[in-house]
C-alpha cells in the first residue's frame, strides 16, 4: 500500500498531533486502573491527599486550560499561515504545516485535555487517583513550558531572514546528498557509461497529469532488470507532465503489465511537493526573491538575502557535474534506469535568469548578483566559469537598459572578478563603435 500521502504537509498537521493527543489520554486509562487494581501505598508520602471535589475542580481546570491552549495555538498558527501568504509566498506555507514545533505543541495540548477527562472519570466518593491527578499536573506545566517555546518559535517563523537562511540550510542538505549518493567514482564514468546505452525504442507516458514526485529508484532497477532492459526517465522531479507525455523510454518494447508495474512506481502529484528538494527550494527562494522586488514589496535587501543564500549553496555544491543523470546498475553491473538530475549549470540558469530579469533597474540588487557571481567563479570549475561570463554580460546589458547613470554601472562592473571584467570591457568597448 502506498503511504506517500501521509508525507502530506496538511495531512502531518493532523495525524501527528492526534497520535501524540491520543497517546497521552491512553496514560491516564494506564494510571488510573493501575490506582484502581493495586494499591501504591508506597508513593502515598510523596502524594497530596485530595478531598473528591477538589481533585475534579483541578481535572477540570487543567482540561479547560489545555483546550484554551490548544484554541490559541491553532489561531496563532492561521494568523501565521495569512502572513506568510501574503508577506513571503505561498509556497511556505508547506513548510509551516510541517513545522515539528507546532504539531508536537497541538498533540501536548489536546492529549493534555483527554487526561484530564479520562481522569475525571475515576474520581469517586471513596477513591481519588492522586497519581493520575499528579500526572495531569505535570503535564499542565509542561503545556506552560511548550506554549512559552511555541510563541518564540512562530515569532521565528514570521522573521524573512530566518527562513530565508532554513531554506538555504535545506538546499544545501540536498546538494551535499546528491553529491555523496553517486560516489567519486560512478561521478568519472557517468558519461561513458551513458554513451554505452542502445538506442530507447520504447516509450511510456505519464497516465496522468501532474508533477513528477518520488520515484521507487529501487523497484524500476528490479523491473528492469528483470525484463532485461534499461529505462530513462524523461522528466527532472518537479517537472510538470501531460498525461499523454513520454515519461520512460526503454530499450525495447515491454508488454501492458510490465509498464502498469513501471508507472505505479512514479508519484504524480497535482501540485509541487518537497519531493525533489533541490528544485523545490530553488523555486522557493526564487519565489521570496522576485515578490520582494516587485513594486508591490519593494524589498531590496530580502531579495539580497535570497540571493546570498543561492550563491552560498551552489558554492559548495559538486561544481564539475554535468547535465546528466543518476546511473542505478544491476548486480552484473549493466545500467537499468537513468533519472535527470539539474547539474550546477542548470541551477544556475534556473535561479539568476529571473533574479537579472527582475534587477535592470536596481544597482543595488545588480551590485549583489555581481558579488554572487564573483563567489562562484571562485569556487567552480571552468566550464561554469564561462557561463557566469555570459550571465555577466546580459546583467551589464539589462542594467544600461534601464539607462542608469555611467557611474552606477561602472559600480556593478568593478565587483566581477577580474576575468569576467575583462569580458564585459571588450563588450563595452564594441558597443561604443
Amino acid at each position: 500500500m502506498n503511504f506517500a500521502f501521509l508525507r502530506h504537509p496538511f495531512v502531518m498537521l493532523q495525524t501527528i498531533p492526534a497520535g501524540i493527543a491520543l497517546s497521552i489520554g491512553a496514560f491516564a486509562l494506564v494510571i488510573g486502573y493501575g490506582e484502581s487494581f493495586w494499591s501504591l501505598r508506597a508513593l502515598d508520602p510523596y502524594l497530596q491527599d485530595l478531598a473528591p471535589e477538589t481533585a475534579r475542580t483541578i481535572l477540570s481546570v487543567i482540561a479547560g486550560g489545555a483546550m484554551s491552549a490548544l484554541t490559541l495555538t491553532y489561531s496563532i498558527v492561521l494568523v501565521v499561515f495569512a502572513l506568510a501568504a501574503g508577506n513571503l509566498a505561498p509556497r511556505m506555507l508547506k513548510r509551516f504545516t510541517s513545522d515539528i514545533v507546532n504539531q508536537v505543541t497541538a498533540g501536548i495540548f489536546g492529549g493534555t485535555f483527554i487526561y484530564a477527562l479520562l481522569a475525571t472519570t475515576f474520581v469517586k466518593s471513596d477513591f481519588v487517583p492522586n497519581l493520575t491527578i499528579l500526572g495531569a499536573e505535570v503535564l499542565a506545566t509542561l503545556c506552560v513550558m511548550q506554549l512559552i517555546y511555541f510563541v518564540r518559535n512562530v515569532s521565528e517563523s514570521v522573521a524573512i531572514d530566518d527562513e530565508i537562511a532554513a531554506i538555504t540550510k535545506k538546499l544545501k542538505a540536498a546538494l551535499d546528498a546528491r553529491n555523496k549518493s553517486r560516489g567519486e567514482e560512478e561521478n568519472k564514468e557517468r558519461k561513458k557509461a551513458v554513451e554505452k546505452v542502445d538506442d530507447f525504442v520504447f516509450d511510456i507516458t505519464a497516465g496522468k497529469p501532474g508533477y513528477l514526485g518520488s520515484l521507487n529508484e529501487d523497484k524500476l532497477t528490479e523491473i528492469a532488470t528483470k525484463a532485461d532492459v534499461t529505462l530513462e526517465i524523461q522528466k527532472a522531479r518537479g517537472a510538470y507532465t501531460l498525461g499523454e507525455e513520454v515519461m520512460i523510454k526503454a530499450t525495447k518494447e515491454l508488454d501492458e503489465d510490465t509498464v502498469d508495474s513501471i508507472q505505479k512506481q512514479i508519484s504524480i502529484r497535482p501540485s509541487r511537493s518537497e519531493d525533489s528538494p533541490i528544485e523545490f527550494s530553488v523555486n522557493l527562494l526564487l519565489e521570496i526573491a522576485l515578490r520582494a522586488l516587485s513594486p508591490g514589496v519593494n524589498d531590496t535587501y530580502t531579495a539580497i538575502a535570497t540571493v546570498d543564500g543561492i550563491s552560498d549553496a551552489l558554492s559548495q555544491a559538486d561544481t564539475q557535474e554535468a547535465a546528466t543523470a543518476s546511473i542505478h546498475k544491476d548486480e552484473e553491473g549493466n545500467i537499468r534506469l537513468m533519472i535527470p538530475q539539474l547539474s550546477i549549470g542548470n541551477l544556475i540558469n534556473q535561479a539568476f535568469h529571473p533574479l537579472r530579469q527582475a534587477s535592470g533597474g536596481n544597482i543595488l540588487m545588480a551590485i549583489c548578483i555581481a558579488r554572487a557571481y564573483a563567489r562562484l567563479c571562485a569556487t567552480c570549475g571552468k566550464g561554469v566559469q564561462n557561463l557566469l561570463t555570459e550571465h555577466a554580460l546580459l546583467l551589464i546589458r539589462e542594467v544600461e537598459k534601464s539607462n542608469q547613470l555611467p557611474e552606477d554601472i561602472e559600480s556593478v562592473v568593478e565587483v566581477l572578478p577580474p576575468a569576467i571584467r575583462k569580458a564585459v570591457r571588450e563588450q563595452q568597448e564594441k558597443g561604443a563603435k
